[in-house]
């Protein structure tokens, strides 16, 4: 009987001790939980701290890409202003260009355009009589008015004649 009592006695000392497993099973796995929890959010934390990261070092690289080109712009292009630089340039750079080829493209297509304003000019200049509110007969002469002139007429006028018979060929 005595091994039945111990028994017993053994049998209510595990139940009493599995009451307390469980507790601290309890606050062990809640334990575990938070550490796993606290893991997963350091992981996410550097996670977020490598893709800034990244993005600060594109951003680095773009900025000394630019640094670099500027320095080269001012090699190229010493009597320019970066101020005076058009805004249409600034856009091309945005969108990818270089600064040095848009600025360059930007020059050329002014310099196109005044090619085209000068000859444009000069083709009416040669059409025009002479300029207006000006004595003309003094820039420019007729067929008739040269008709009528004396030798010596013609001779004082001879230049501005021959540059009248260029118009009057036009005409």
């Amino acid at each position: 009987m005595n091994e039945e009592y111990n028994a017993v006695e053994e049998t209510e000392e595990l139940s009493v001790s599995e009451n307390e497993i469980p507790e601290e099973a309890f606050e062990e796995a809640a334990e575990e939980s938070t550490e796993s929890e606290n893991i997963e959010a350091l992981k996410s934390e550097i996670e977020a701290l490598r893709s800034q990261i990244s993005e600060f070092e594109a951003q680095r690289a773009a900025q000394a890409r630019i640094l670099e080109e500027i320095g080269d712009f001012r090699v190229l292009f010493p009597e320019v202003d970066m101020e005076d630089i058009p805004e249409s340039v600034w856009e091309n750079v945005k969108k990818g260009s270089s600064l040095i080829a848009s600025y360059a493209l930007y020059e050329k297509r002014i310099q196109a355009e005044e090619k085209r304003i000068a000859k444009i000019n000069a083709k009416n200049a040669s059409r025009s009589p002479g300029i207006a509110g000006k004595d003309l007969a003094s820039e420019y002469f007729t067929p008739d008015e040269v008709k009528k002139m004396s030798r010596s007429e013609v001779h004082a006028n001879y230049s501005k004649i021959k540059e009248s018979m260029k118009k009057w060929m036009e005409n």
